[in-house]
């Protein structure tokens, strides 16, 4: 039984936890907190060298990789769209990841930083959020771009990575967004008058999205319809009278003469 006035063991038991937690804790401050940390308290006033003295991770200078004999082809066409209008949000290595050790590789890096997946890493910036709306860069939902539709579409499949736009059409292995070739002749053998030709060229960029030849894709199909009601309905995507969340804009570039080649043109196909 513990006297009268004496002090309890539990309340030694606690000091001697104290003094113990204490003890290591300045002990682990002379062991582990760097020398220079001692002049400013919790700083380490040698943090700037360390940090220079680091390996580089990223170049950061986009420009570099439009050098002859690296990414000149590439480089231009990204300085020249939409990314290298932003440029200091939009540097190569934001998609690609950090290249500091690029040019010493004996290797190929990876197309695009982290497991490769182009939707994912594009929706990092042009995902739809409340708190960046006004960002100035297309804010979308994935299951409703361009249009309502089940699952999520593979970006390049319409987009030039390095160039994106609307209609910039699929890209190749090197992400350069191919020539659009129009066809020579047409179903008869006729050689193509030049306004055929353009017509063609005109109506490439909207099978990415209304399928092979216009014949349907997650947009409706285009193909063999009636000149007259594809006309009308170019006409109404160009006035805004019909609302579209990629039609409106495409319209808006076609002239008079335009929207009646497309429509024959269309309205051609089988």
């Amino acid at each position: 039984m513990q006297e009268q006035g004496s002090t309890p063991r539990y309340a030694i038991r606690l000091v001697a936890v104290v003094v113990i937690a204490a003890l290591v804790f300045f002990l682990g401050l002379r062991l582990f907190v760097p020398e220079g940390s001692k002049l400013t308290g919790s700083y380490d006033a040698q943090s700037l060298p360390y940090i220079a003295a680091a390996p580089l991770a990223y170049a950061s200078n986009s420009q570099s990789c439009g050098s002859v004999n690296c990414h000149s082809t590439v480089y231009e066409t990204w300085a020249k769209g939409a990314h290298g209008a932003r440029q200091e949000q939009s540097k190569c290595e934001v998609c690609h990841g950090p290249q500091g050790d690029h040019p010493k590789q004996t290797k190929k890096l990876p197309k695009v930083r982290g497991d490769g997946d182009v939707v994912e890493l594009c929706l990092v910036c042009h995902a739809r959020l409340k708190a960046r709306q006004n960002t100035g860069q297309p804010q979308i939902v994935a299951q409703e771009h361009p249009a309502p539709h089940e699952g999520v579409l593979k970006c390049t499949q319409c987009h030039n990575p390095h160039s994106p736009g609307i209609g910039a059409g699929t890209v190749s292995q090197q992400g350069e967004t191919p020539e659009v070739q129009a066809p020579a002749a047409d179903k008869n053998g006729a050689k193509k008058t030049d306004a055929g030709a353009d017509a063609a060229a005109l109506a490439a960029p909207c099978f990415s999205c209304h399928g092979a030849n216009g014949r349907g894709g997650f947009a409706p199909p285009i193909a063999a319809q009636s000149a007259a009601t594809l006309s009308d309905r170019l006409n109404q995507f160009r006035s805004g009278e019909l609302k579209g969340t990629l039609m409106n804009p495409i319209a808006a570039k076609l002239s008079d003469q335009e929207i009646t080649a497309l429509a024959k043109y269309l309205a051609g196909l089988p």
